[in-house]
């Protein structure tokens, strides 16, 4: 492999430029330039998104001279140009190289490769789901967050306000049935993903065979008794995945947001009883800031007018004008400790340190790590609009500022021991989140049109009707609730249609929309009803849309 090669050229020199400084060796030194296979001990792994960084510890017994360690039985994962070596201040690190096993990736068969190219399809797929429903999640906040039509002085028009309605029922719906289809997609995928990771088991066979092995030499000048020797490298095949548990035992009590982590690896080393950290940095990027030069212009002498041939031109051999000097501003690093974990957030990432040891196997199979508990204080409030569902909702509000050092996933959402659904926790806002805790069947509600008070007839050339509701509300549960209750009477956008509230049954009412709203407080075991009418008059033979 053309890297081994470069890393022996690499080697070589080193020897050469030793022998340049110091001349020749002493004998004692070369008599003792040995082979020695060494065993080293994972002690320590930060797994990234898609990759993960392995520390081990090797503890060796030196000779004086130049030592040859042998490191063995790694991971076929490695990336080479990723290795570190860390040695005591008393030796000396003269080479690191990696020597390929008999295997090469070239030596691949047809299988392997397909199947590996299919993987990597999957999850390219896996991630594109992802961004997608996190799309739908804005698009939907977005809407949601500019709701507000017509003015205070000319309100809005009865159609106008219905073809609102039926836009926003259609959006949502469009957003729940594109969120269930991304669902159904993402779970067929992972079916075939981890199809796949077990036809490459058996197709790899040991994941440790013709593994690569790092050698590293050293030099002591006199006898060392266990000598630690730290090495570092990036392995491939490694990821976590965020996602948490909503937890409400009721609305007294803080909203408890329990955090977690699926990892998931294949490389072939086993993590036993490691420290974990999870990072949401990207160990590819560069840490630099990109160097802006000068950008020149010239006339063209061949006159050829083509926008390829006379845009402007970067020279880079030329020193730039102006060196870009800005000092570098101080990390501001925010640390806390919940749970088994301390969360670390920086500028540009965050990282949760793991305080427990823990056994990765490397299987394939996502293993759950449990990270931070954190209680947030909640603003709860039960609502029902009985006229859309008969069904009372409880909705907590919780501070944007309390979900900075989240990472963004899914939450399962459990309300008074109950299961009731999933939600998205979006780590980057700075605005409030409102999360739905679903149903609360111990609120029963039904909405009824009271007949006898209700009628149509007709006076000369007026045609009346009068509409009478009655809503009730009955509290099973054992301990007293307030809720919101939302209904509306209809706004007259022609002056020949007349809209008359009758009785608001003790409501507050908005003449702009129409809107009647009940603050009512139920006694556990006690029901509740309030009734609203309202008369619509209209020229007789005319007819007006449903309310």
């Amino acid at each position: 492999m053309e890297t081994s090669r470069f890393k022996l050229r690499i080697a070589t020199c080193t020897l050469q430029v030793f022998l340049l400084l110091f001349g020749s060796m002493p004998m004692g030194l070369i008599a003792a330039d040995t082979e020695q296979r060494t065993p080293s001990t994972i002690t320590n792994v930060t797994v990234f998104l898609n990759q993960a960084q392995v520390t081990r510890i090797a503890k060796v017994n030196l000779q004086p001279g130049v030592t040859s360690l042998v490191l063995d039985k790694l991971s076929n994962q490695i990336n080479p140009n990723s290795i570190q070596v860390k040695v005591d201040g008393k030796v000396t690190l003269l080479s690191v190289l990696v020597r390929e096993g008999s295997a090469t990736p070239n030596e691949k068969p047809k299988e392997v490769k397909m199947l590996e190219d299919s993987l990597q399809s999957i999850n390219h797929a896996l991630n594109q789901f992802k961004a997608d429903k996190e799309t739908i999640v804005h698009q939907k906040d977005l809407m949601l967050s500019n709701k507000n039509v017509g003015s205070t002085q000319t309100g809005v028009r009865a159609d106008e306000l219905e073809d609102l309605m039926v836009l926003y029922k259609r959006k949502l719906n469009e957003f729940k049935e594109d969120w269930f289809k991304l669902t159904q997609l993402e779970n067929q995928y992972n079916t075939y993903k981890k199809q796949i990771e077990e036809q490459l088991n058996k197709l790899q066979g040991d994941p440790n065979e013709n593994a690569p092995e790092i050698v590293i030499t050293v030099k002591a000048l006199s006898a060392i008794e266990n000598t630690s020797i730290e090495i570092n490298y990036l392995v491939n095949n490694a990821s976590w995945k965020p996602f948490y548990d909503v937890r409400v035992k009721d609305t007294k009590n803080d909203l408890q947001l329990v955090s977690k982590a699926y990892i998931t690896q294949g490389t072939g080393e086993n993590w036993k009883n490691v420290i974990l950290k999870l990072s949401t940095a990207n160990p590819n990027e560069g840490g630099c800031k990109p160097v802006l030069n000068p950008n020149y212009v010239y006339f063209n002498q061949y006159g050829i007018n083509n926008a390829a041939a006379t845009d402007a031109v970067t020279i880079s051999s030329r020193k730039p004008l102006i060196e870009s000097g800005a000092a570098p501003t101080q990390k501001q690093e925010i640390a806390y400790s919940t749970g088994i974990a301390q969360t670390q957030q920086n500028a540009v990432n965050i990282e949760f340190v793991v305080t427990s040891a823990y056994t990765i196997p490397s299987d394939h199979i996502p293993h759950q790590v449990d990270l931070t508990v954190t209680n947030l204080k909640a603003t709860y409030a039960y609502g029902a609009v009985p006229k859309l569902d008969k069904d009372a909702f409880v909705t907590a509000k919780v501070a944007g500022n309390d979900l900075v050092n989240q990472v963004s996933g899914e939450a399962n959402i459990y309300f008074d021991g109950t299961f009731v659904g999933k939600t998205f926790i979006n780590g980057t806002t700075s605005d409030s989140m409102l999360i739905s805790l679903g149903r609360d069947k111990r609120i029963q509600i039904q909405r009824i049109q009271l007949k006898d008070f209700s009628s149509k007839n007709i006076s000369g050339s007026t045609q009346k009707e009068l509409n009478t509701w009655e809503i009730s509300l009955r509290n099973t549960r054992k301990e007293p609730i307030t809720i919101i209750v939302e209904d509306q009477i209809p706004v007259s956008t022609d002056k020949e249609i007349e809209v008359k509230l009758q009785n608001n049954g003790g409501a507050e009412f908005d003449e702009t929309t129409g809107k009647l709203l009940w603050m009512l407080t139920l006694e556990p075991e006690k029901s509740v009803s309030v009734k609203f009418s309202f008369e619509v008059k209209y020229p007789k033979g005319k007819i007006i849309t449903g309310y």
